[in-house]
């Protein structure tokens, strides 16, 4: 791995503090406009960075032509190329001395800077730059208002900066002194410098290593974010001891350096901290008073966050008494508010308190604030996570406690949940009942989370375990956990396994009452098996809908939807998804048939894309994921056949990938509508091979029955995968097929209506009207069976239009279709009508706009199809790809490229570009690889240079 150096002249760049600057751009204006003096104060914390802002403003200045006199003194917080500045000029820093500066030669700094303000011409726009005037004693600072009262009538900008952290009465001086000017010039303060935001660190971090920080290197340094200079030092210090590195320009701990990686299974522990940052952070928290720290290391025992009263309780105090010491830790940055609680600002902070309470007194505490806890009637869940470290095996008090407080946490937390449910069995031996109810308790909170290997893995242990003779837990808590189990095995993508653990749990209950999650798990595997009965059972579910469970009832009218969608009865099944989704609600139960996904893809079908936007946005108030679970997974997968039919292929492509990304919560059970989009993408842009990677990798991944979801759609890309390779004819064959198999050309129709003209086109290019002629009256009916449908509707007269011939049919066609490739399909077949009929012209002329539709949709195959056409009337348009993008600079990069680099150009971090593009903080990393090897730079900082100069160059505007 590439050593990490501290660049030697960093960026001259003000992190964070871009307002401050706009502040002094605009009183710099107002100098020059009102022909009269103003001051701007600036007060900052030693190395907080105002060195570096009189720097930065003295830049701004000379570029807006004033005159500079003064200077920057070489502070701590100082940028190395400033030595330069006459020394003179200079004062001593906050910390280098306890000395003030002597009256002497204070004195005489104020008179030069006024001798050299005399010399000038009166009309010269000037700036002043005086640094570190705490240091100045009063006769010094009297004298420097008696100047500036002076010289009030010149249009000069007096910039005086202070170092907040003084004693009492140097401050008080300057405040008695600069009272004065008040009133007779104009004096305002500039707000003062806060601490960075977490873009402004990414970008400080950037400037001076030449890389970008990841996740967990950036929170550690959020930890420290006192001043710029305590960060570089922090990344200085790191850099020494060798503990971060570089890897593809992104600045890393090193593998084992404490901190780089977390145990998922630690329960509400934060990670361990490098020692560099926990002497820093240490050096911080010794400046707070000895009742404060004490407060926060019992903070930190109760966890993050903590309630108040909690504490409050474990320190035998009454909440008033915590005001001071709380009021101390959140002004120092310690603590920050979060709702009615309050939680320490970063783990790292959480971390190096709770290790510095000995071993032996924290587990004291640990019992002392169970018992604190227990008292409160909602206090199981905070108590378990205390007693879960000082259990002792075989305690059965503590882990009744730990199983309860576990169970309660599935539904809030499901990753701390699985953590202490699985904490709790390590505490007990193979086959107690305990540990059996433990295991279903950390099986549901690992399918909520999304890790359904290990939710899989464990609970077939457990049941492997409690089959051995010498153990009997109760018959009830193994079909409890093999229900739990079915669950994640059909998330899985394992439809059989899953059903044939449903019966399992039947079989074990022998004919009680069967569980929610069974009978809910039970008819979604059933259905995408092609069990028959699936569609019944759910008929029989809701024709009794008080008998059963909410959970068990919507996954009913999700398998009955289904069934009417087979049966062409799309305004039905849509109309049944719609109120699936009303009554669906946030809890426990995941949903297997989940009806927001399936509503989503029924709405992308009939070109319904603004309602279905809105049910793929709304997906995670109806389920019951978290922000810690697959959600975004599924996510993408229910918004990349949107992007497709919209024409968005690289978005529907980026999308479609982070359903299927291994490196975070993954969702197998979804991955075939993501390889499905994959391969249409690859069919757009004229890469069959690809596309056929694409399916095959689809064979492993629920499509055993044809009952799946996606069997309809994966043979119609077989047949025009087919049809690119060789021919209409093959197409034909592979649709013929179907005739054998459950699936029916109506289903194929209700995967894409619009695909009917293509079939269309297919059966008469091979000479086989009576298939044209079927697949119109199939299409026809399904319009008349859902009269209000636009989708279908367009699709029947389009196949219609083409059928016949009619080119005016056609173009009514064009109109009534959303769907752009649909309307670019419908231009192209005008003009092999009007190429039959020889007129030429038209032909040309739909040719023209179906190759300028096909081109916009990045649809590369399609054009290229057009192009030739053209070319045969000889008529030779400029290849769209012709302007072949260069292998470097800024025309290398592609649409999404650009919109990505600007963003992070802008100050945007890979999150919030995210949200912009809407794709995932993954997929922005990845662009953000390919601009750097494109643009021949390495980092963030670099990025936001070359698009500084670009923009500034007129051949970019």
């Amino acid at each position: 791995m590439p050593p990490v150096r501290i660049h030697a002249h960093p960026l001259r760049k003000v992190r964070g503090w871009e307002e401050h600057l706009e502040q002094i751009s605009t009183d710099l204006r107002r100098v020059v406009s009102d022909r009269r003096s103003r001051v701007l104060m600036v007060k900052a914390a030693p190395g907080g960075g105002k060195t570096r802002l009189l720097a930065e403003a003295a830049t701004v200045a000379e570029d807006m032509g004033f005159t500079i006199v003064g200077g920057v003194v070489a502070g701590p917080d100082a940028v190395p190329d400033m030595a330069h500045l006459p020394a003179a000029t200079q004062v001593r820093v906050a910390g280098s001395s306890t000395d003030r500066l002597s009256s002497p030669r204070a004195t005489s700094l104020v008179e030069a800077t006024g001798a050299r303000l005399r010399r000038a011409a009166n009309d010269v726009p000037t700036v002043v730059t005086l640094d570190d005037l705490h240091l100045a004693d009063f006769p010094t600072l009297m004298a420097l208002c008696d100047l500036i009262l002076a010289l009030k009538g010149r249009p000069i900008l007096w910039l005086l900066t202070f170092t907040s952290a003084t004693s009492a009465a140097p401050s008080e001086q300057a405040s008695m002194c600069l009272s004065r000017l008040r009133g007779r010039v104009a004096v305002e303060p500039i707000r003062r410098l806060s601490p960075l935001s977490n873009e402004a660190l990414e970008q400080l971090v950037t400037d001076h290593t030449g890389s970008v920080p990841d996740p967990t290197l950036l929170a550690l340094v959020e930890s420290l974010n006192d001043t710029p200079s305590a960060v570089i030092e922090l990344i200085r210090g790191l850099m020494e001891d060798g503990v971060i590195c570089t890897v593809e320009g992104t600045l890393r701990l090193t593998p084992g350096t404490p901190g780089s990686s977390r145990d998922v299974n630690a329960v509400h522990v934060p990670a361990p901290v490098p020692k560099r940052l926990s002497s820093m952070i240490e050096e911080n928290l010794l400046r707070l008073s000895d009742s404060t720290v004490k407060s926060l290391r019992l903070a930190a025992v109760l966890g993050s966050p903590f309630a108040p009263e909690e504490l409050s309780a474990m320190l035998d105090e009454s909440p008033a008494g915590l005001l001071t010491a709380v009021h101390e830790a959140v002004e120092r940055g310690v603590l920050v508010c979060c709702g009615q609680n309050l939680a320490f600002r970063t783990e790292s902070i959480w971390r190096v308190l709770l290790d510095s309470v000995p071993p032996p007194v924290r587990a004291l505490l640990r019992r002392q604030a169970a018992e604190t806890l227990l008292r409160r009637p909602d206090g199981a869940e905070r108590a378990a996570l205390q007693l879960v470290h000082v259990a002792r095996p075989g305690d059965a008090k503590d882990l009744d406690v730990i199983a309860e407080g576990a169970r309660r946490l599935v539904a809030t937390d499901p990753t701390t949940a699985a953590s202490l449910a699985i904490r709790g069995m390590e505490l007990l031996d193979p086959g107690q009942d305990q540990r059996v109810r433990l295991a279903h308790t950390a099986v549901k909170a690992l399918t909520k989370v999304g890790r359904l290997d290990e939710a899989v893995t464990l609970a077939r242990d457990e049941i492997e375990v409690a089959a051995a003779p010498t153990s009997v837990p109760p018959t009830r808590d193994i079909a409890a956990l093999q229900a739990s189990m079915s669950t994640a095995l059909l998330l899985r993508g394992d439809a059989s396994a899953a059903r044939q653990a449903t019966d399992d749990v039947l079989a074990r209950q022998a004919g009680g009452l069967p569980r929610a999650e069974v009978v809910v798990t039970r008819l979604a595997a059933s259905y995408l098996i092609g069990d028959s009965t699936a569609v019944e059972q759910a008929r029989t579910i809701l024709s009794r809908p008080d008998r059963r469970d909410r959970a068990v009832r919507v996954s009913a009218m999700t398998v009955h939807a289904l069934d009417r969608w087979r049966t062409g009865h799309v305004v039905d099944a849509v109309g049944i998804l719609r109120d699936a989704v009303a009554l669906n609600h946030v809890g426990e139960t995941v949903q297997v048939l989940d009806p927001c996904c399936f509503l989503a893809f029924a709405l992308v079908r009939i070109d319904e894309f603004g309602e279905a936007e809105e049910v793929v946005r709304g997906y995670g108030t109806t389920t019951a994921w978290t922000e810690s679970s697959p959600a975004t997974a599924v996510q993408a997968a229910l918004r990349a056949p949107l992007h497709l039919a919209q024409g968005q292929l690289n978005e529907a492509e980026q999308v479609a990938r982070v359903a299927l990304r291994q490196d975070g919560p993954y969702m197998p059970v979804f991955a075939p509508q993501a390889f499905l989009v994959l391969a249409h993408v690859a069919l757009r842009r004229g890469t069959p091979a690809q596309a056929a990677i694409h399916l095959k990798a689809l064979e492993g991944e629920g499509l055993q029955h044809s009952s799946s979801p996606w069997q309809a759609e994966y043979l119609l890309l077989q047949a025009q995968l087919a049809e690119v390779n060789d021919g209409p004819a093959a197409a034909l064959e592979v649709l013929t097929e179907t005739g054998a198999q459950p699936i029916t050309p109506r289903e194929i129709l209700l995967e894409d209506p619009a695909v009917a003209a293509w079939w269309v086109r297919c059966a008469l290019t091979a000479d086989q009207p009576e298939i044209a002629g079927g697949v119109v009256d199939t299409i026809e009916d399904l319009s008349k069976l859902n009269p209000g449908v636009p989708a279908l509707f367009a699709a029947a007269t389009h196949a219609r239009a083409l059928a016949e011939a009619d080119t005016d049919a056609l173009a009514e066609a064009g109109r009534l279709h959303r769907n752009p490739w649909s309307r670019a399909a419908t231009a192209e077949d005008r003009a092999r009508i009007f190429l039959f009929r020889g007129d030429h012209e038209s032909a040309i002329t739909e040719l023209d706009c179906a190759m300028n539709a096909y081109n916009q949709l990045g649809a590369e195959r399609e054009a290229a199809r057009v192009r030739a056409q053209l070319r045969g009337l000889g008529v030779w348009r400029r290849h769209w790809k012709q302007a072949k993008r260069p292998l470097s600079g800024w025309e290398s990069l592609t649409e999404t490229e650009r919109k990505v680099a600007k963003l992070v150009a802008n100050g945007l971090t890979n999150q919030q570009a995210a949200d912009h593009l809407f794709i995932s903080p993954h997929t922005v990393g990845f662009h953000l690889r390919q601009i750097y090897r494109k643009l021949g730079i390495r980092s963030r900082s670099a990025l936001i240079r070359y698009d500084a100069s670009r923009v500034s160059r007129p051949e970019a505007s």
